[in-house]
């Protein structure tokens, strides 16, 4: 008999209850896990957009960082290509501002200068936005550029590219080892390993670095007027060596100052290891010795051009040019009556040879203190002899210095083998001798023609002679009068000599024609109105770097169809190649700066292959097309190409100019 269990009203309703709490709870657990989960995601939310805004808020600040780098290394490359003057004189293009260092208190954005005792601690600062303090009054970068944490930027400059800082010459040669009297600036990697040349082991050759100091670090106090380098810029060290940006001391960081003058000047190191922001935050670039060079070139080109049209302009035609150099010893740059070369340039105190002729004629009231005799009484030429006569003087023979663009100083000799001494009855051999330094305010030119150079003719005129004396230290051409003429006759058995020195008791007339006159430059002349190229092209030797061409029929003594061009009836103008392309060709004249020696260019050789062959100094110097010489009877053709590592010529076309 099976008995049946009957649930009572009040166990029914606990069981009701207890199932309902039950699941109440299971509910509630479920709700409070997934209340839970979603606060768990919504942190994560949160602090993934916290970090997404920390990591996009250090993008933007590093972004800003490098534009404001790239604005600073702009803006220096293009103050040292306009080259401020100072104290309204011109000064050599290539040339980078002092920084401005807390040497005076405090961080004014003017470059702090040294005229003397400078040292390299003068060499690292900020950037000086605001120009120069005296005395080296220059204007400023006019651009006050801050990082992406809001710090004004930092600047080092090698020592051969500030104001008397005694470095040499500044041109494309200057990254070459041995150019340069001081070390250049060493640039180190991430990894502490020095960045060298393109293809080369050699340090890269670095004119001026540019500093990000980013925010200031915990062990940096930034809050005086002019807290010390070491406040602003960072320390690192990589493999048991500390490199340190602030240290300006121009030696190697690994070594201890002071350091040979022989060994690589100061270093800087680009940001360091990964994980090391928080003890190292300093950002930088720098300006290579090739990138401001190249720059500078195109400053130097322009220049050059202005000149050769000036030149053409006043003359009616372009200057005969200088063969490219042959010898490294002794270059000549006269003109060689070619129209592919070199710039044929006088050189401030340069003597070079020229013929000359003329006439004199004086009137020597006190014979007896103005002429001296000597010698074989009866052989002594007459007082009359050198009183007056007539000056003809071959290239061999005479010797010339242009001091200025109306004073020469000349010497030179004209020897006449059978010259009849009528009050003997015979011949003897005469030697005339003239030596003299005068001034012109008015010369006369004669321009270039087909078969000559342009020359110069000087007159004076006057009742006395002005007294002129040789500069210090310049060669001794002058004897103790700026006027001498001696005469010496030699029969073979005896000698007789007579000389006269004209001075300011003279009075008289000289005239002396044919000297030649090709481009002027004069050194330490305020007033470069008469300078045809400026001072600083030969102060630098530049030189040695352009190369010049001409059309046939732009050359002196072309345009023999008048029509003024180059085209007509027949074609002798240049050509220009772009990407091996022929893209001109119609230039009349156009002119080429060799850039820095590419790797197997020997240029003190010409060795141009680097097989140790002297194959010429053009290929030496030129890449491509521009190192090939045409037949002159042919259009000749030069390339315009891109920079790269086979190639860094640039052309400037000099006419015709555009419309």
């Amino acid at each position: 008999m099976v008995h049946q269990c009957v649930e009572s009203p009040q166990q029914d309703f606990r069981r009701r209850v207890t199932g309902s709490v039950t699941g109440m709870r299971r509910q509630r657990g479920v709700a409070l896990l997934a209340t839970l989960g979603l606060g768990l995601l919504l942190g994560a939310a949160l602090l993934l957009n916290r970090f997404n805004h920390v990591v996009a808020d250090g993008n933007s600040r590093e972004a800003a960082t490098a534009r404001s780098l790239a604005e600073a290394k702009r803006a220096l490359i293009a103050w040292a290509v306009t080259v401020p003057s100072v104290g309204g004189r011109p000064t050599t293009p290539g040339l980078l501002p002092f920084p401005d260092r807390n040497r005076d208190g405090n961080y004014d954005g003017k470059g702090d200068c040294v005229t003397f005792g400078l040292n390299d601690s003068h060499l690292l600062g900020r950037l000086p936005w605001a120009g120069d303090v005296s005395p080296c009054p220059r204007i400023g970068l006019h651009v006050d550029i801050r990082d992406g944490s809001g710090e004004r930027l930092w600047y080092a400059v090698s020592r051969n590219l500030i104001t008397n800082g005694g470095g040499g010459s500044i041109n494309p040669d200057m990254g070459e080892t041995g150019k340069m009297i001081h070390p250049w600036i060493v640039v180190r990697d991430p990894d502490g390993n020095v960045v060298t040349e393109p293809g080369g082991t050699r340090p890269l050759p670095v004119a001026a670095v540019i500093i990000a100091p980013g925010a200031a670090l915990g062990h940096q106090d930034r809050s005086a007027a002019a807290a010390s380098p070491d406040n602003y810029l960072d320390r690192i060290t990589i493999g048991g060596t500390t490199f340190d940006n602030a240290d300006a001391d121009g030696c190697p960081d690994a070594v201890t100052s002071p350091c040979a003058s022989s060994s690589p000047g100061e270093e800087f190191i680009r940001h360091g290891q990964a994980g090391a922001w928080t003890s190292f935050n300093d950002r930088l670039t720098y300006i290579t010795v090739n990138e401001l060079m190249g720059a500078v070139e195109k400053r130097v080109l322009g220049e050059i051009a202005v000149a050769m049209n000036n030149y053409r302009d006043g003359n009616g035609g372009y200057p005969w040019l200088a063969g490219f150099r042959s010898d490294t010893t002794a270059p000549s740059f006269k003109s060689t009556l070619t129209r592919s070369g070199q710039l044929p340039v006088h050189l401030p105190d340069e003597i070079f040879s020229t013929s000359f002729g003329g006439f004199w004629d004086f009137i020597d009231p006190t014979p007896t203190t103005t002429t001296r005799h000597s010698g074989d009484a009866k052989l002594v030429p007459s007082l009359a002899d050198v009183e007056s006569g007539s000056i003809h003087v071959s290239r061999r023979d005479g010797r010339c210095m242009w001091r200025d663009w109306t004073r020469v100083d000349c010497v030179g000799s004209r020897v006449v083998p059978a010259y009849l001494r009528a009050d003997l009855g015979r011949t003897v051999t005469r030697t005339v001798e003239y030596s003299f330094s005068y001034s012109d305010k008015s010369p006369t030119v004669t321009p270039p023609a087909s078969g000559d150079v342009r020359r110069r003719s000087l007159s004076i005129r006057a009742a006395r002679l002005p007294r002129v004396s040789p500069s210090p230290g310049s060669p001794a051409l002058l004897p103790e009068a700026p006027w001498s003429i001696r005469i010496s006759d030699d029969d073979g058995t005896g000698f007789g000599q007579r000389t006269m020195m004209i001075d300011s008791d003279t009075g008289g007339a000289i005239n002396v024609s044919g000297i030649r006159y090709d481009l002027s430059i004069v050194y330490d002349d305020r007033d470069d109105a008469r300078d045809e190229l400026p001072e600083w092209l030969a102060e630098n030797n530049w030189q040695h770097f352009i190369y010049a061409a001409f059309s046939a029929d732009a050359a002196p003594g072309g345009n023999s169809d008048g029509d003024g061009d180059c085209s007509t009836p027949v074609n002798t103008c240049l050509r220009l190649k772009v990407a091996g392309k022929t893209v001109r060709f119609d230039v009349e004249a156009l002119l080429i700066s060799s850039g820095g020696r590419w790797m197997n260019q020997d240029r003190d050789v010409g060795d141009c292959d680097g097989d140790g062959i002297r194959d010429g100094f053009l290929c030496a110097y030129l890449e491509g097309d521009n190192s090939d010489k045409s037949t002159a009877m042919l259009a000749d053709t030069y390339a315009r190409d891109q920079l790269s590592a086979v190639f860094n010529d640039q052309v400037r076309i000099v006419a015709p100019l555009p419309p």
